[in-house]
C-alpha cells in the first residue's frame, strides 16, 4: 500500500492523467500460456486512465515520447469490449530500442491525442535522462532496418505526421533533431554542474560547522552521508555505496530514524542489494510525515548500529 501511494505521488505532480508500469524480467517471457497472458496484461491500458479521457481524445494509435526527444508509435488492440492493450511488435520495439526490462518503473503522462511523455526510473532510483550506449546502438540498428520499407509505407508515415498527433520524429533521424538533442544534452550538463556546485557549497558549510564544533570540544565522530532529495526518492532512498560498505549492516535490518529536533522517529527497513542498498518499507511514511520535498538536503548520522538522526535543510 505504501508503494502504491508513493507512485501516486509521482503521478500527481502533473495535472494530466496518466498511469505507470513496472517492468520485470520474468514478465517478458512467453514460454507458457500463463506467462503469455501475464505479458499481455503488462501491456494493458488501465481502465481508470481510459475513463479519465474523452472519447474524442481516444485513438488506437498512441505515441511514447522520452525526455531526450525520441518518439515511438504503438498500435492498440481491443479484446472483448473493455480490454485495451499495446500490440506486441510496437511495445517490444520500444523496450528493445531503450534497453529496458530490468525492473524499471515507467510513468506515462498523457499530453493529449494519445501522446504520452514517458519517464523511466532505474532500479538504483535514478531517472534516465539520456539513452545508454547499448540502447542507442540497438535503436540505430533497428532504425536502419525500418528505413528499407517501401515508398508506400513512407508516405503513410508522413501522412500520420501531418495528422492530429503532435509527434516529433526520432531526434537522431534528422539534422535538426540531432542539433536539438545536442542542445538538450548541453543544458542537462549545465544543470548537473549547478547541482554539484550547490552540493559542494552545502558540504563546505557543514565542514566549517564541524570544525567549529571540534574547537569547542563538541565534535561528533558519528559517520554520516548527505544527499539531495530527487523525485524518485519518495519511493525508496538509495544509500551511497561506499557508506553502505563501510558502516551499514550486511543483511536486512530495521532502522529507527529520529528527527534532529527530537519530535518524532520512524522505523524504516534497510534492504541490502548488490546494485544499491536502500531504505524501503517505512521510508514513504517518513517522507510524508516529515514533508520532504524535491531539492531538500538531508544529512543522516549513524548514532548507533540501527539508529540514525536526520537533519533536513530546505
Amino acid at each position: 500500500m505504501a508503494t502504491n501511494s508513493c507512485i501516486g505521488m509521482l503521478m500527481d505532480e502533473s495535472d494530466n492523467p496518466g498511469f505507470f508500469k513496472v517492468l520485470r524480467k520474468e514478465d517478458l517471457s512467453s514460454q507458457t500460456m500463463i506467462l503469455f497472458l501475464l505479458y499481455v496484461q503488462k501491456r494493458e491500458i488501465p481502465q481508470d486512465f481510459l475513463k479519465s479521457i474523452s472519447a474524442k481524445e481516444f485513438s488506437f494509435k498512441m505515441v511514447l515520447k522520452l525526455p531526450w526527444g525520441s518518439s515511438w508509435r504503438i498500435n492498440l488492440s481491443k479484446y472483448q469490449s473493455f480490454f485495451y492493450y499495446m500490440e506486441k511488435d510496437g511495445w517490444d520495439q520500444f523496450l528493445s530500442d531503450n534497453g529496458l526490462g530490468d525492473d524499471e518503473l515507467l510513468t506515462f503522462t498523457h499530453k493529449g491525442n494519445m501522446c504520452f511523455n514517458v519517464s523511466i526510473y532505474q532500479i538504483n532510483c535514478l531517472e534516465m535522462l539520456r539513452p545508454n550506449r547499448s540502447a542507442t546502438i540497438a535503436s540505430s540498428s533497428s532504425r536502419n532496418k525500418r528505413e528499407e520499407v517501401s515508398n508506400g509505407k513512407e508516405e503513410e508515415r508522413e501522412s500520420l505526421s501531418a495528422s492530429n498527433y503532435p509527434v516529433s520524429e526520432t531526434a537522431e533521424s534528422t539534422v535538426g533533431g540531432r542539433l536539438k538533442q545536442k542542445r538538450q544534452l548541453i543544458n542537462l550538463g549545465k544543470k548537473q554542474v549547478k547541482k554539484a556546485e550547490k552540493a559542494n557549497k552545502c558540504k563546505k558549510r557543514k565542514m566549517d560547522t564541524d570544525s567549529d564544533d571540534s574547537e569547542d570540544g563538541t565534535s561528533s565522530l558519528a559517520p554520516e552521508f548527505t544527499l539531495t532529495i530527487k523525485k524518485s526518492y519518495v519511493l525508496f532512498l538509495g544509500v551511497p555505496k561506499r557508506f553502505a560498505e563501510m558502516h551499514m549492516p550486511k543483511e536486512e535490518t530495521v532502522f529507527k530514524i529520529h528527527d534532529r529536533k527530537g519530535k518524532k522517529s520512524w522505523e524504516v527497513t534497510y534492504v541490502v542489494s548488490k546494485i544499491q542498498s536502500r531504505f524501503s518499507r517505512g521510508w514513504p511514511r517518513l517522507v510524508k510525515d516529515f514533508g520532504l520535498e524535491v531539492g531538500d538536503v538531508c544529512t543522516f548520522e549513524l548514532m548507533k548500529p540501527t539508529e540514525m538522526i536526520l537533519t533536513v535543510s530546505k
